[in-house]
């Protein structure tokens, strides 16, 4: 069985991901490829999503990490895993690392705990491209009001968000590709193209057929 490919768009608050992970799909679709696009959380339970980032909800770091967790659970049971049985090219807005830089880094919790957490979750799920939005947060906060919980956490949580990622992307530099998401979207979409177009060219063996 042919396995499709996972890619990962992954980014702070406001930087623009979900609109340049909404053109990759089109783009991909244009060039033949099966693509489907789903998101963490509520990629698993819609609900988990409703209650995470909901700005009512009061919650504790421990118990944002058991519904992340969960919903990933669901998620690559039900959705992720069999997308790439089927040799698709799934494009997902957050995943684990996500969360180990907004549980981790910003909410202070163990990163050890939080990858064993999140392994069973994922059992042996990776993504094979980690797209990063790079972008300093006391510039792209200032472009729309709060919207979720985490939007309206302070600057300090945001700038060890940012740092979160960067981290990870050092550490992992064949998997991830740090792009700048501080020009317009249309010149980051010719980055990011650049980066599909490089990745899916040498991974095209590993895809079925549309």
């Amino acid at each position: 069985m042919k396995k499709g490919i996972l890619i990962d768009f992954e980014g702070g608050e406001k930087v623009g991901k979900t609109s340049q992970l909404s053109r990759a799909r089109i783009y991909l679709e244009k060039k033949g490829c099966k693509v489907v696009t789903s998101h963490e959380p509520g990629g698993g339970d819609p609900q988990i999503r409703q209650k995470l980032l909901d700005m009512k909800e009061n919650m504790s770091p421990e118990e944002e990490l058991d519904l992340f967790c969960e919903d990933r659970r669901l998620h690559v049971q039900n959705v992720i895993r069999p997308a790439l049985n089927e040799g698709n090219i799934v494009l997902l807005d957050r995943f684990e690392p996500s969360t180990i830089a907004y549980q981790g880094y910003g909410r202070g919790l163990s990163l050890a705990l939080i990858r064993e957490r999140s392994a069973e979750a994922r059992n042996g799920t990776w993504p094979d491209l980690i797209i990063l939005f790079n972008a300093d947060p006391t510039k792209v906060l200032t472009r729309a009001k709060a919207t979720t919980r985490f939007d309206q956490e302070n600057i300090v949580f945001h700038l060890c968000v940012w740092n979160g990622f960067l981290t990870q992307a050092a550490e992992d530099k064949k998997r991830w590709c740090v792009i700048n998401a501080t020009p317009s979207e249309e010149e980051v979409w010719q980055t990011v193209k650049q980066c599909l177009d490089k990745f899916i060219s040498a991974h095209a063996s590993s895809l079925s057929n549309p």
